[in-house]
């Protein structure tokens, strides 16, 4: 694994975070070596600041451009499924794959994936290592020990989630002969590091933006569910890949410690769903997003120091500069906009028209924002993601296209229904569809329309409606690929796309030709194949 040298360039870095510490508005620091780094306390922080940055960095050591969650990861894990197409005529070659089910071994946006997210366990695995002879003090050290074992089960999570079974590295020595280890071995180190990160992080972090207690739990929970989900619906068995299964899975025991660790959140978390769901997705609505937002990607708030987040290419309503308008790269399916019903005020909050710089604008606690269009037709007008939202550019002091807002991995509203998932496996259905109706509250445009809408979303089968419920309250939040894989749902729901259900349904055709069940996984990087000994996903 040629990934960061094992001396030297731990973390290279004018260092520019998302970690919201009070190192943001700090002079940056550069530092060569490992041994010049782990010195001090404020080394220390540095470093964890650094392992945090991996989170939405634009570049490391000169290489990609924002890989993981800053540009890449929200498309990697949202386009090619049912909620969002690559736009009919977008030919990029390192974006537009995505959202066609068109991606190969050679893709760059995936051999920078991959190298992102092992710097960032290099990165985590270099402080663990040399924490203990910086002057912490002991109670500081032990929540940093505990949010780099969060990190680093974090990072995992999504390798192994998105390529299967992947070379484990509890060390900064990284060997490149090291083979790709199976899926049961990989989740037992995501789970322990997650655990251990669960038992020791505090209610709420010391520092804002970064892990804390319920993070950890909130990303066991996802591991719990994923790995229950993938063994009960026979997840990738038909491609007898010894690497990626999950015949090792006790789904039982993995749906009882997901109700278990869902319960402690719901019930001592104190997290909660916040009043306005619109004001989750705007850049400045910080208050509102840490009532509900277990764990987010902070954007910095320093035009001089920090990493953004660059919504954009897709996730903003497609127009005008001049009124934070986006291009469209990606598009919503017309089957997302029939999954709502009109009194459900998310689907005219995700799904707009353009922005106008003429049309009407909005003031949120004292920062415009301008309104886009709304869509009532998904095959008429220019159909496009409008869940994130630009404020007016001309109160921006860092570069229009670029965001300072925040990217919220995991919300509440994601544990309630990944509680109702586990209350169902485990013989409660009526309290499973409770916490459906709960979610919903918030979305009913007048307090009498929750009953129509429970009506309406009904399935008798509680497994179709659960995973509609989670299109619906997350969908674009990089989720809905990885939700569509566990529940082996990921093939069946693109051929069942409409060529003409939406204005970029035209796509579908394109896609269904691609799809091949063996693309559950993304390919291992080339690059990673001709350097090291590591097999690569059946099919590619």
């Amino acid at each position: 694994m040629k990934i960061v040298n094992n001396k030297i360039y731990l973390l290279l870095l004018i260092i520019t975070i998302t970690g919201c510490s009070k190192y943001l508005d700090t002079k940056p620091y550069s530092f060569n070596t490992v041994e010049s780094l782990y010195k001090t306390a404020e080394d220390a922080e540095l470093g964890l600041t650094g392992c945090y940055s991996i989170l939405n960095t634009t570049a490391v050591q000169g290489t990609g451009f924002g890989e993981s969650f800053a540009v890449a990861m929200p498309f990697m894990l949202s386009a090619g499924t049912d909620e969002l197409v690559t736009q009919d005529g977008f030919t990029n070659p390192n974006y537009a794959p995505f959202g066609t089910a068109d991606v190969t071994s050679q893709n760059e946006t995936i051999r920078n994936n991959w190298f992102f997210l092992y710097a960032g366990i290099n990165r985590v695995n270099y402080l663990l290592e040399n924490i203990s002879q910086t002057a912490v003090n002991e109670s500081r050290k032990k929540e940093m020990i505990g949010e780099g074992h969060f990190l680093r089960g974090m990072l995992y999570m999504y390798l192994a989630t998105t390529y299967g079974g992947v070379p484990v590295y509890k060390s900064s020595v990284q060997d490149p002969a090291v083979p790709r280890a199976p899926l049961q071995e990989v989740y037992e180190l995501v789970i322990a590091d997650l655990q251990a990160a669960y038992e020791t992080l505090p209610h709420r972090a010391s520092l804002s933006g970064r892990a804390n207690k319920w993070s950890a739990a909130g990303y066991l929970a996802k591991v719990y569910a994923y790995l229950a989900a993938c063994k009960k619906n026979n997840v990738g068995q038909e491609l007898n890949f010894a690497l990626n299964s999950f015949s090792w899975v006790d789904a039982d025991d993995m749906y009882n410690k997901l109700k278990t660790v869902t319960t402690d959140i719901v019930s001592k978390s104190g997290y909660k769903l916040t009043e306005h769901y619109d004001y989750l997705f705007r850049e400045t609505t910080r208050k509102q997003q840490e009532e509900e937002s277990l764990f987010t990607v902070q954007g910095s708030t320093s035009s001089v120091n920090g990493n953004y987040n660059l919504w954009l290419f897709w996730q903003v309503p497609i127009g005008s500069s001049v009124a934070g308008g986006g291009y469209g790269w990606f598009r919503p399916t017309g089957e997302l906009f029939y999954k709502y019903k009109e009194a459900d005020i998310r689907r005219a909050h995700n799904m707009t028209l353009y922005l106008d710089p003429l049309g009407q604008t909005e003031t949120i606690e004292g920062i415009k924002y301008f309104i886009p269009l709304p869509c009532t037709d998904p095959r008429n007008g220019n159909f496009c993601v409008g869940k994130f939202r630009y404020r007016d550019p001309v109160t921006k002091t860092i570069s229009q296209a670029w965001s300072d807002g925040n990217i919220l991995l995991l919300r509440y509203a994601d544990i309630l229904l990944l509680h109702a998932e586990a209350l169902y496996y485990t013989g409660d259905e009526p309290g499973a569809r409770a916490l459906l109706k709960e979610v919903r509250q918030r979305a009913a445009a007048a307090p009498a329309d929750i009953a129509g809408l429970t009506t309406a979303y009904f399935k008798t089968d509680f497994k179709e409606e659960l995973l509609e419920e989670r299109s619906r309250e997350l969908c674009f939040e990089s989720w809905r690929r990885i939700d569509l894989v566990r529940f082996g749902k990921l093939g069946a729901s693109l051929a069942g796309l409409s060529n003409d259900k939406g204005r970029w349904n035209t796509i579908v055709p394109v896609i269904k030709t691609n799809w091949k069940p063996y693309k559950i996984w993304f390919p291992i990087p080339r690059t990673e194949i001709e350097l090291s000994p590591l097999e690569q996903n059946p099919g590619y």
